[in-house]
């Protein structure tokens, strides 16, 4: 099939689809930078040329092409990004209105294919495309031959301009979506609040290509992208850093313009439609705290008691944690039991983390731990003032003496100040006020304060 194909195109296909050097730059934005050597013979003077072996979903207004054997007398005159590709839909499609050869009644005979139909797997099984003697096979059906513009994959095609013939050394960059990574964490934290953290990159590959032995960057940061008019649209058819770098396990990190540019130091192989995970960093007893908070706003009132959150926070400052900037991503928790097994405990995503910053993962709630919020009266003042007393009851149904910060969030279009309060206060910004109190095992402790609403 190949070579009924190639007749059909009478382009010269690229030497080797397979490149000489291969980089694979992922963003977290589902979008790729792959940049390739190939070695490409090219004649003198002006002609076409194919360039397989690129993605689905390459986005063909970012390709760069560049002869590094002749970069000023080689120039591309016109590009086509190929990409109806063949399939059974589009092979009987371009059949529509001619005559072929066709399965009816158990019996073959030469008919007129008015429409191709759409049928189901359980109707009738979509099955291989063949090509026997120069004949095309499909379900069903015998087609003369292949027709002309349909490709076994996506396709480049170039009309070149060469000073010079002969051997050319090419270098070919583009942008493609459907290529994506996160990062993924495991913490495992034991009962004095160490922990050891193990981060993980999932690549996720759908761009409609494999990428042999490439050499792996990864950019932890949001890139501004103008938004892309949906894919509806396309009908089938054509279409330096020089900084101190650290090693982080596999990956060595440096400073990108405003990003992280992490880099594995050994080449990997990336296949379409396939996850793949690689270390990020292993960092072992870090040091922990447990934090519990009480959330409501300023009028809250609650008809039955609520969990109280339970929040661990370490720091990402080195000596004290990784000390390296954290790509956002799910960190999950484990914990082992009596038994010495771990068990889940929860998980929370992080954003971007620089070094030097302190993680907060929300696990979950507290299952000894209650509290109630109350709004026990509002007396006006005048036309825009406001005084409210509020009531927090806090109940620790625990073996053992724990704090819990009251979270208060006030309306940020107010002026307020707390005018009273049974326990220390630290006002933490213009919306929120924070209360420790200190709640002793299976003890009740009510908070009150006064605040006035201008």
């Amino acid at each position: 099939m190949w070579k009924t194909l190639l007749a059909l195109l009478a382009i010269p296909v690229a030497a080797g689809a397979f490149a000489d050097e291969l980089e694979l730059t992922v963003y977290n934005q589902d979008l790729a930078l792959v940049k390739e050597v190939r070695t490409l013979i090219l004649e003198r003077g002006v002609q076409e040329h194919a360039f397989t072996g690129v993605p689905e979903r390459l986005l063909p207004e970012t390709v760069h092409f560049l002869s590094r054997t002749d970069p000023e007398g080689t120039v591309v005159l016109e590009q086509n990004y190929r990409y109806d590709l063949l399939d059974r839909a589009s092979l009987l499609e371009r059949y529509r209105g001619r005559e072929v050869e066709a399965l009816v009644d158990g019996a073959w005979e030469t008919v007129r294919l008015l429409a191709p139909g759409n049928p189901s797997a359980e109707q009738q099984p979509l099955g291989r495309i063949l090509e026997v003697d120069g004949a095309i096979h499909i379900e069903g059906f015998i087609l003369p031959s292949l027709p002309e513009g349909l490709l076994l994959e996506p396709t480049l095609v170039w009309l070149l301009d060469a000073r010079r013939g002969g051997r050319h050394e090419t270098e070919l960059s583009y942008l493609t979506e459907g290529l994506g990574w996160r990062a993924d964490y495991v913490a495992v934290v034991d009962r004095e609040n160490r922990l050891d953290l193990t981060g993980w990159v999932t690549l996720d590959n759908r761009s409609g290509r494999d990428y042999e032995n490439a050499r792996l960057k990864l950019v932890a940061g949001d890139v501004h992208r103008v938004t892309p008019a949906p894919a509806a649209w396309r009908d089938k058819g054509e279409r330096a850093v020089n900084l101190a770098a650290e090693a982080v396990r596999g990956f060595q990190q440096e400073q990108f313009f405003e990003y992280h540019l992490y880099t594995l130091q050994r080449s990997t192989t990336v296949r379409d439609r396939e996850q793949k995970q690689v270390e990020l960093l292993s960092e072992a007893d870090i040091a922990a705290q447990r934090r519990y908070r009480f959330s409501s706003w300023l009028s809250q009132e609650d008809r039955e008691p609520r969990a109280v959150d339970v929040v661990l926070e370490f720091s990402n400052q080195e000596g004290e944690g990784p000390g390296i900037p954290l790509p956002k991503g799910t960190v999950r928790v484990y914990q082992a039991d009596a038994d010495g097994r771990l068990q889940f405990a929860g998980e929370d995503e992080i954003a971007h983390t620089p070094e030097g910053e302190r993680v907060r993962l929300k696990l979950g709630s507290a299952f000894d731990l209650r509290g109630e919020h109350r709004l026990l009266s509002t007396n006006r003042l005048g036309e825009r003032t406001v005084e409210q007393t509020v009531q927090v009851v806090l109940r620790n149904h625990k073996d053992e003496a724990v704090t819990i910060t009251v979270q208060e969030e006030m309306p940020a279009w107010r002026e307020w100040r707390v005018l009273r309060c049974s326990h220390d206060r630290e006002v933490v910004s213009a919306r929120r006020l924070e209360i420790p109190v200190r709640v002793a095992a299976d003890e009740e402790v009510t908070v009150e304060y006064v605040v006035r609403l201008e």
